[in-house]
């Protein structure tokens, strides 16, 4: 079986499902299908069509999605490619921070593609601890907006071209 996760919050318990509709559901093929039925997901009957209790379809990929899933400790990403969990090459990280979180991006040690991983943001101080930040984005510690801007007060003042006279090359 392959390694995708399936939403169970499109399944209707209640509601009874035929193979097409299931294919719909989720996009995917009928032979798909057919081989949940071989590999354990029980129908109603042996009767045309075959019918399934979506309560049945959504404990079967449940089962299917807790097998599926890759278990990560703190120091580790999934990296996509591999698909395994990974520590990021050096433990170099580049942290930005979203709404609520922290999105840490890093790159895997054998194939060297881009991993992803989101922390709270109160675990900031333990990422600290066990990555090198390599580039912090928009981590800000104030909650006034206009602190967040990139402008800087300068108490000289200086006219953005130079007069003719002055022209200096480097």
């Amino acid at each position: 079986m392959s390694r995708q996760i399936y939403s169970l919050q499109r399944i209707k318990y209640w509601y009874v499902y035929d193979i097409d509709e299931i294919c719909t559901l989720f996009g995917i093929h009928k032979q798909t299908v057919r081989t949940w039925l071989r590999n354990g997901l029980p129908s109603m009957d042996t009767s045309r069509p075959t019918l399934i209790y979506g309560n049945d379809l959504k404990e079967f990929l449940g089962k299917q999605n807790k097998t599926n899933k890759c278990a990560t400790a703190f120091d580790e990403m999934f990296c996509m490619k591999c698909q395994d969990a990974r520590k990021p090459f050096q433990r170099k990280v580049q942290l930005q921070q979203k709404n609520n979180f922290i999105l840490a991006q890093a790159h895997c040690p054998i194939c060297k593609k881009v991993m992803f991983k989101s922390y709270s943001i109160l675990t900031y101080s333990n990422l600290m601890q066990n990555f090198r930040a390599v580039d912090v984005l928009e981590l800000y510690d104030s909650k006034v907006p206009t602190a967040n801007t990139h402008f800087t007060a300068s108490s000289n003042l200086q006219p953005n071209e130079p007069a003719q006279a002055e022209i200096v090359f480097p």
